[in-house]
């Protein structure tokens, strides 16, 4: 390892760090200024004040959908116990837990190399995530979107994590196996989307185990049966078909498959070309290429059969969308594209670096010169990206322009009418600051419409109503 490289590892630790904390910070400070969405938070708990706590989650489960874990989470958000904090809380939870995922994901992955090294991996896919993620408000801020994707998808790293360890370690096996059959079970019960992409994983484990290794284990059959279960649990569920029977092409097999396709191609292009993923892909082969072939043992794998799950995890996200309801994905499941998309990258890219280098053992040398070429093509695709990210822009204009301080205080404003109020029908002026990283819908002036519904049945009203404005 020459002296340019430890100095490239060493800086560039601190370079990923601070890309990380270039975004988390402010959307940790913006989760100071969320609240719940009159968009779904309010209506499961106006049902569980109405019919209990249990039978609101059936009534869901039975009426509208089978996904049974998203519906535990979000029959019990922070409104049970009338707590707007807890929407504050939530989001620095799932951020920490992202970065958390990441960590330990790379640190599976790469075990030899320094914690400073796998926070900063974490940090570049953090970083490269927010850049082109498409609905923030989506993944962190709006609870009844973030259980049903974001939640999943932090399992789902966990998940793999566990697994890896319990290949790896002869003892607390049952705990691993354990935390590994639950992570299924939440997943698959989370959305249709997390339910692919795990029965996707477990497929794969087997599929690996038997014809790699020639071996069947404990941990294998266990998670085959519960993924059974928990796949039977969702898709039994009467609400299912409700969902399932809105769009005339909705269960039209070519059209799904051909239509994930188109999309995924589309998708995948820009994140390509408009980020600064390539620069990126050329350090991470510096990277590999420092590591002994024993330290890289989770990239032995053929190469088609990495790229084939890659690309099948990938499509098999959207599908749902177009067989379910016949539609384009919306933002909060190409949040989960992406994802996949990031990490499956730079692992594919790992396998790829593992085959061709045990049959040719050369390195990357890279002169004084040349490192000096990549650290100046990584800043200035770094700056471009930062700066023309639509994200970065509106994270930090809603933090500093007072947009997401401006929204939390009209919002504070329309609870204490509410409370003070002593009619039953109660009018409130519409939210004029409408920071696009936190705000997702609102009541409208049609008292019948399920969000005014739903919160007037929260908060004990006969009815709650926008105020008509010009």
């Amino acid at each position: 390892m020459n002296r340019f490289y430890k100095k490239y590892r060493t800086v560039g630790n601190s370079i990923n760090m601070l890309l990380l904390l270039s975004v988390l910070i402010p959307l940790l400070a913006l989760s100071y200024f969320n609240h719940p969405s009159p968009a779904d938070d309010y209506c499961y708990i106006d049902t569980v004040f109405k019919y209990s706590w249990l039978e609101a989650m059936n009534f869901y489960y039975s009426g509208w959908t089978g996904r049974y874990f998203g519906i535990f989470l979000n029959h019990s958000n922070p409104l049970i116990v009338h707590s707007i904090i807890g929407f504050k809380i939530w989001p620095v939870v799932l951020l920490s837990g992202f970065i958390f995922a990441f960590y330990s994901l790379f640190r599976h992955l790469t075990p030899t190399l320094s914690r400073a090294a796998h926070l900063g991996f974490a940090g570049v896919v953090f970083f490269l995530y927010i850049l082109k993620m498409p609905s923030i408000v989506e993944g962190f801020y709006w609870m009844a979107a973030f259980v049903t994707y974001t939640v999943p998808n932090i399992l789902t790293l966990f998940w793999v994590c566990v697994v890896l360890d319990w290949y790896r370690q002869d003892t607390k096996k049952m705990l691993l196996a354990t935390l590994a059959n639950f992570f299924v079970f939440a997943i698959i019960g989370s959305s249709e989307t997390n339910l692919l992409i795990i029965f996707l994983l477990v497929a794969a484990l087997w599929f690996y185990r038997i014809i790699f290794h020639r071996k069947i284990d404990g941990l294998m059959i266990s998670l085959l049966i519960v993924t059974i279960l928990s796949g039977y649990f969702l898709f039994s569920s009467p609400g299912n078909a409700a969902r399932m029977g809105g769009n005339p092409m909705g269960g039209n097999v070519v059209f799904s498959v051909v239509s994930s396709f188109k999309k995924l191609a589309e998708l995948s292009i820009g994140w390509i070309t408009k980020t600064p993923l390539l620069i990126f892909s050329l350090a991470w082969l510096i990277v590999l290429s420092k590591i002994s072939v024993g330290a890289r043992n989770y990239f032995s794998m053929p190469v088609w059969f990495a790229v084939a799950l890659y690309i099948g995890i990938l499509a098999a996200q959207i599908v749902p969308s177009y067989f379910g309801v016949g539609i384009d994905p919306t933002p909060r499941v190409i949040n989960c594209v992406y994802l996949f998309f990031l990490i499956g990258w730079f692992y594919v890219i790992g396998v790829v670096f593992h085959y061709f280098h045990q049959r040719y053992t050369g390195e990357f040398r890279l002169s004084f010169l040349r490192y000096g070429v990549l650290y100046s093509l990584l800043v200035l695709s770094i700056a471009f990206s930062f700066f023309r990210s639509a994200n970065v822009k509106m994270i930090y204009s809603d933090l500093l322009r007072g947009k997401a301080a401006a929204f939390s205080r009209e919002t504070n404003e329309r609870y204490a009418l509410i409370q003070n109020s002593k009619d039953a029908i109660v009018y409130l002026p519409p939210i004029k600051t409408r920071p696009i990283s936190l705000y997702y819908d609102d009541i409208t002036t049609n008292r019948g419409h399920w969000w005014n519904k739903c919160m007037a049945g929260y908060f004990g009203k006969e009815a709650i109503i926008m105020k008509e404005t010009k």
